[in-house]
């Protein structure tokens, strides 16, 4: 089997945010190969015709894409919290970076103003984390 298809295998057990991830990198390959203007490689343009006519067919799509939830109390939304979590934290840490050099508290508001799905108060929680990356540039990958 070849490589690319071997990392399309959601069947595996791996945590449900690592296979949010997968797909995550799928439409960038996606995105990527439109900016390009160049075809789909082979296996994401087959894989992407089975899943659409599984969907189709009435499968859930869901469990199509593997992202249903394996048990109950799972969040499903793993990957969009920590993708709002990176972008905010990655905000404030520009704008207190030394040319702009704004207070954090004020950086937060002004933050939590422009995007009003994030609250203050989760946002300066977040920021006060010691596992934050407190960093204007920031990966969606393991740490």
């Amino acid at each position: 089997m070849p490589k690319k298809t071997e990392q399309l295998d959601f069947r595996a057990k791996e945590p449900l945010i690592e296979r949010q991830r997968k797909l995550w990198a799928i439409s960038d390959q996606i995105q990527l190969s439109q900016n390009k203007n160049q075809p789909l490689p082979k296996w994401l343009e087959e894989w992407l015709v089975l899943a659409l006519r599984k969907i189709a067919l009435g499968q859930d799509a869901d469990e199509v894409l593997d992202i249903k939830p394996e048990k109950q109390g799972v969040r499903k939304n793993g990957l969009k919290s920590e993708l709002n979590k990176k972008m905010v934290m990655g905000a404030i840490a520009t704008a207190t970076q030394s040319e702009i050099k704004k207070k954090t508290s004020t950086a937060i508001e002004e933050v939590t103003k422009a995007l009003p799905l994030i609250k203050k108060s989760t946002a300066l929680k977040n920021w006060n984390s010691t596992l934050t990356d407190r960093k204007p540039h920031f990966s969606l990958g393991k740490k």
